[in-house]
């Protein structure tokens, strides 16, 4: 006999109770998530539809805090049973690795405590994505992906026939979380997560050259509802795009040697993204994400010491609006904040969740892991940057909106500034090694700058650096006037693998003595 899954109103109190039922189990704490995931999305190509799909994911987790050791187990069939079987699953695994742990895991699975919080948020939009019509929200992309196929003898017509082709991405997603601890919180989010882009790839016998708009990796993320894609004006700028991609096949290599080098909003997004946003993850400096994500040159003993130059500030902020990482509440219900994380230059703090937070203060302040110190303001808690893909994974550190702080000036400033350098627009590649240290980045275009001019385009460009290097070496940030969100939703991390959005804040950024060159990507 099947059960038939309960109705969420009905499910919610199946839930509550099981709470109660793990506290009577002696639980150190738990903590269940609700979660509700719809999404629909089209991958498009030369005007046609490629691929289409929509899903619609709800399950629920339950996570076990017993005698030092985590438990966790999931399920996506909404019933009475099922979520007491779930609940003596995770509190099962618990106790073993408490058994295998023995005093060697004393105190590892500590956490800090939280007030109880009861709240329901919707983060705000203006247009519900889900009822646009189907062929109404496919419009921009189906024209934009065919505009090199009209018919045209003119010289640029015959410009044209080198695009191979124009690939389109749509994508939207609405997910509602209910939070339940045994610390009595009830926790009620919606978010709506937006993105788009198109890629253009011209062919010229054996050379390659690709640009996208408004960037790299299937666009921009942002949260918000369909205003997001009208915002983005894809249909209008594509033919600059397509122009740039043609140019790209004439333009000269990029040389080899160091330059000034400005890199332009998005790529200081992904910069900030892989070699700070990821290296302050405190679980990395743990050893605890060694396995599948690696580790990180921020250890604690890196704290208060000068890591970028002085004009750098970076800062993670969950509440922003509309950052594709923004939320209220994380997933161990913890409350959101901005976090200073890079303070004039220097490193300040770790993203935290409240076991990490927990096990830097405990010792007389002292780091637990190796002895070392521990960084300032540990005994304020976790700063609420723990989330999970979904309801079936354990929640981890996650960044969610990792930004820099502008300056002053706009990007023709900068470039008047600059006497011989390049810059560097929209990510066509990248590496970094597991402690976040060592990376190289290739670029979909250069500009080449001569005594404060664009002289040429440049093709097939490359930078590579090590990380405090390359930060201490930055000498100008834009201000607010070029500054803007960016977002991703395929940031990786975890194992098994967890798939996440997160936002970045960035403006132009320009860096002294870069090495560069030409790599065909």
């Amino acid at each position: 006999m099947t059960l038939s899954p309960l109705p969420k109103h009905t499910f919610i109190p199946v839930l509550q109770h099981t709470i109660s039922y793990l506290k009577k189990k002696g639980v150190e704490y738990t903590d269940v998530r609700f979660e509700e995931n719809a999404s629909e999305g089209v991958m498009a190509r030369d005007g046609e539809v490629d691929r289409l799909w929509d899903n619609l994911d709800t399950g629920f987790g339950i996570r076990v805090l017993y005698k030092g050791a985590w438990g966790f187990a999931a399920s996506s069939l909404l019933t009475e049973t099922e979520t007491k079987k779930m609940a003596d699953a995770a509190l099962s695994q618990a106790k073993a690795i408490a058994k295998i742990q023995g005093s060697r895991g004393k105190g590892q699975g500590a956490i800090d405590k939280n007030p109880p919080v009861r709240i329901k948020y919707k983060a705000p939009y203006q247009i519900d994505p889900f009822i646009i019509p189907l062929e109404e929200r496919l419009s921009p992309i189906l024209k934009a992906t065919s505009l090199h196929l009209t018919p045209d003898t003119s010289i640029r017509g015959q410009a044209l026939q080198k695009i191979h082709t124009i690939e389109g991405f749509l994508d939207f997603q609405k997910t509602h979380k209910t939070f339940l601890n045994t610390e009595g919180s009830f926790i009620e989010q919606e978010f709506y997560t937006i993105g788009a882009g198109i890629k253009v790839i011209a062919v010229d016998g054996n050379d390659v050259q690709v640009r996208s708009f408004p960037d790299s990796h299937n666009g921009i993320f942002r949260q918000g509802g369909y205003e997001r894609i009208i915002e983005m004006d894809i249909l209008k700028n594509t033919p600059r795009v397509i122009d740039e991609t043609i140019l790209l096949l004439k333009a000269d290599e990029c040389p080899s040697g160091e330059k000034m080098v400005i890199l332009g909003g998005s790529q200081v997004a992904l910069q900030i993204h892989e070699s700070i946003g990821h290296a302050v993850e405190l679980d990395r400096a743990m050893g605890m994400e060694i396995s599948l994500a690696g580790g990180t040159f921020l250890t604690p003993d890196k704290l208060g010491k000068q890591i970028c130059s002085k004009i750098v500030n970076i800062y993670a902020d969950p509440t922003i609006e509309g950052g594709a990482g923004s939320y209220i509440y994380d997933d161990e219900g913890t409350k959101s904040k901005r976090v200073d994380i890079i303070k004039n230059g220097r490193f300040v703090d770790f993203l935290t969740s409240r076991e990490t937070a927990k096990r830097l203060s405990v010792g007389s302040g002292k780091w637990e892991v190796g002895k070392k110190p521990a960084p300032a303001g540990s005994k304020q808690g976790s700063n609420g940057s723990v989330r999970a893909n979904g309801w079936n994974n354990i929640p981890i550190i996650r960044m969610s909106n990792i930004n820099i702080e502008p300056q002053q000036g706009v990007l023709n400033d900068l470039i008047a500034d600059t006497k011989d350098g390049i810059l560097l627009q929209t990510n066509k590649s990248w590496s970094i090694d597991t402690l976040r240290l060592n990376f190289q980045f290739g670029m979909e275009i250069g500009w080449e700058i001569k005594k404060g001019k664009i002289t040429r385009p440049l093709k097939n460009c490359v930078y590579s650096g090590i990380t405090p290097q390359f930060w201490k070496s930055c000498n100008a940030i834009c201000g607010k006037e070029e500054w803007q969100m960016y977002g991703l939703n395929s940031c990786g991390k975890g194992d098994p693998i967890q798939s996440i959005s997160v936002g970045h804040g960035a403006a132009p950024t320009r860096f002294d003595r870069v090495k560069i060159g030409a790599v065909k990507c």
